[in-house]
């Protein structure tokens, strides 16, 4: 057997015992620079090749006690708080769509079958969730600059080609339509994420061709016309800016440009009738908050946080709202721990993405905002959006699974494979 060929049996010798293929690569490295150490040095003290290398396997220990010992240490890792928020979060509003078909007096959508379509949606959004907790999301780096001009593209052909459905434009392909508002905040995350791990926002033009990137996506969702998904974008792109330690400058700039067009858009809205929608649909006692049945029909959607209050009470409403506030709280705090740039800027982005649909949501139900046609993560009746956000998710799951691994070297993992 070659003298390189020992080096190379030993190291698939102790990968095989190491469960967690995600990290065979890092192991193989490290072990390959401990024995061409271990070698050098027997070499240096006088041995020959074969008696060096010989005494570099020897030195470093069996191969199999090394591979067990390593896969204890290496051992995948469930961030199981974070699913129980997640599980618990979805079997509320199970429950809720449970109960609006077959316990309340919104007969319109006892004949909807939403709970069972519901239970539809949140089986595949789980299945589509572990799926990419296996998934190792550090591949889609070099794809970053495809995916952010893709989404870029697509949301050109929606304003050109798409059609208006209650004020939102969808892109339709044959049969199909799709939602990009709820969409697009997920693809600029994982793009913007790539792009910005390494920025150099030192020098002055790649700064401010930095901001341009940062603000083309929230200008162009913008001209779609739907507000919110606007807000989520914008928020996403600031946050984005300050983990990639952009200078205060350049956040300012994207945070007047873009809170000014906000507040023209948010001023003309309450001066509309928009906001009117929401007394249409709460009354007000002394006894608290109810709602008017004949004058919702979007209760399953846009005003779900509304209908726990009115249903099962304040305390309800009161265990949703903190089941999304200690999620939340978990994501971002979990982020601070990630090795690599691009888990960490994607994991605050995901992150600030459901923040900022929550907020927005929380808002609207209580009438702060007027936002309606936003549903509430999670919870509220949809297939889309219950399957992007458990698929978020599975993102975040596996960036915590990886989070002390750097980046995928494939040049390396080529000449040692």
């Amino acid at each position: 057997m070659g003298l390189e060929k020992k080096f190379e049996k030993y190291m698939k010798n102790v990968c095989k015992r190491v469960k967690n293929k995600d990290v065979h690569l890092e192991i193989k490295l490290e072990l390959m620079d401990h024995l061409y150490t271990l070698k050098e040095e027997a070499m240096n003290a006088g041995m020959s090749e074969e008696e060096a290398v010989d005494q570099a396997l020897e030195q470093i220990g069996d191969a199999a006690i090394l591979g067990a010992q390593l896969h204890e240490t290496h051992k995948t890792q469930m961030d199981l708080k974070t699913i129980l928020l997640v599980l618990a979060a979805c079997s509320f509003g199970l429950l809720v769509m449970y109960f609006l078909q077959f316990h309340s007096g919104f007969t319109n959508l006892q004949d909807m079958n939403i709970f069972y379509k519901s239970l539809a949606f949140y089986l595949v959004g789980l299945v589509l969730m572990f799926a990419l907790f296996y998934f190792d999301y550090r591949r889609l780096l070099k794809y970053s600059w495809h995916l952010y001009i893709g989404t870029l593209c697509t949301l050109i052909l929606t304003m050109v080609f798409g059609s208006r459905v209650n004020g939102v434009l969808f892109l339709r392909l044959s049969d199909v339509s799709i939602n990009l508002t709820e969409i697009v905040p997920f693809l600029v995350t994982v793009s913007l994420a790539g792009i910005f791990q390494s920025w150099n926002w030192e020098n002055g033009f790649k700064a401010w061709l930095g901001v341009g990137v940062m603000a083309l996506p929230v200008i162009l969702i913008s001209a779609i016309g739907f507000l919110p998904a606007t807000v989520i974008c914008f928020v996403l792109c600031l946050t984005m800016m300050c983990v990639s330690s952009a200078s205060l400058r350049h956040i300012i700039t994207l945070a007047a440009a873009g809170g000014l067009y906000l507040v023209v858009e948010l001023v003309s809205l309450f001066q509309g009738d928009s906001r009117l929608y929401f007394y249409t649909v709460h009354e007000f006692s002394s006894n608290g908050l109810y709602i008017n049945p004949s004058a919702m029909s979007e209760v399953h959607t846009d005003w779900m946080f509304t209908y726990i209050i009115y249903s099962f009470g304040w305390l309800a409403g009161v265990m949703a709202f903190m089941l999304f506030v200690i999620f939340i709280y978990r994501v971002f705090h979990t982020a601070k721990g990630v090795k690599m740039a691009y888990g960490k800027m994607m994991m605050t982005g995901l992150a600030a993405v459901f923040a900022t649909k929550f907020i927005l949501s929380i808002s609207t139900n209580v009438g702060l905002l007027p936002f309606p046609g936003l549903a509430m993560p999670f919870m509220s009746y949809g297939g889309s959006h219950i399957l992007l956000e458990l698929m978020a998710v599975g993102l975040i799951l596996g960036i915590y699974r990886r989070r002390q691994l750097g980046n995928v070297v494939h040049h390396e993992a080529e000449s040692i494979s």
